[in-house]
């Protein structure tokens, strides 16, 4: 994916086009664990990149503050996704992919999704095992014509999920019209829940909501047995977090059979069936 240079170009664009141009990134893998049957749902692909180079922190190219012209951001955003699918073939067959993406990328990649989804079909990957995440905070002025293009994917099989819910006030809309499959949680919300009646409270009924509107929640940012169990206890059906596995490549996903057999008895234990 080549682009002509622009003079008006920012430090952190002409960066991010030279890292990109020579291939100085890759996709690592984090764990989505069910809490019931404490086996890997999926896994969520995340940018990664050498030390001390922009791609060292992906919040910053991403994120609110990012001073990433538009143009560059759906650039880095398209060939992120395309080294998501392509590792993704090293994971279990089972497993959901999950790969975040921006909305514009989004309208972007529904005006040719017949490519990518033949690229799926060359890596051996069911277009129903892909589930593409958008945040809640991302803009969605148009809602008949996301809705549209939501509807380009579904037919192809593919799923989303509504990332971050919690931290902006538009949540709930985004809730009615994107009719998400998955609900990713805040971790917000995660830290200290075992502890923490209000934050209890909270996620309870957003269970509820969750069961009540067909969609899978998933709790972001678990680090302590305390807070799995509490949060098993509430209901939530799947947890992803540095307990269960620091994000690493694709080929160091998989639990052993005998992991997978040991860790409903050892829940102290169950984090180290994952790379961390």
């Amino acid at each position: 994916m080549k682009a002509t240079a622009s003079i008006n170009e920012s430090g952190m664009d002409r960066e991010v086009r030279k890292l990109l141009g020579r291939g100085f990134f890759s996709t690592y893998f984090q764990p989505i664990i069910s809490t019931g049957a404490l086996s890997a749902k999926g896994y969520e692909a995340l940018l990664r990149g050498p030390a001390g180079s922009v791609f060292q922190e992906p919040g910053r190219l991403f994120g609110a503050h990012s001073t990433l012209s538009r143009r560059i951001k759906v650039e880095l955003d398209m060939a992120c996704i395309g080294s998501a699918v392509r590792t993704a073939r090293h994971l279990p067959e089972e497993g959901l992919i999950f790969i975040n993406i921006l909305a514009e990328t989004l309208m972007k990649l529904a005006r040719d999704i017949e490519s990518f989804i033949s690229l799926l079909k060359s890596l051996d990957i069911r277009p129903d095992r892909v589930v593409l995440e958008v945040s809640e905070s991302a803009g969605f002025e148009d809602s008949s014509r996301i809705m549209k293009v939501l509807a380009v994917f579904r037919r192809a099989g593919i799923r989303f999920a509504l990332d971050d819910i919690g931290i902006r006030s538009p949540y709930l809309h985004h809730i009615l019209f994107l009719e998400p499959e998955y609900l990713k949680l805040d971790n917000t919300f995660v830290c200290g829940i075992d502890s923490d009646g209000r934050k209890q409270a909270l996620v309870k009924g957003v269970c509820y909501m969750a069961r009540q509107v067909d969609a899978e929640l998933i709790a972001e940012g678990v680090e302590s047995v305390a807070e799995f169990e509490c949060l098993k206890d509430l209901g939530v059906p799947n947890v992803q977090g540095y307990l269960f596995g620091r994000p690493a490549p694709s080929e160091s996903c998989a639990m052993s059979r005998e992991q997978k057999a040991a860790a409903p008895a050892a829940p102290g234990k169950m984090m180290m069936g994952f790379a961390r």
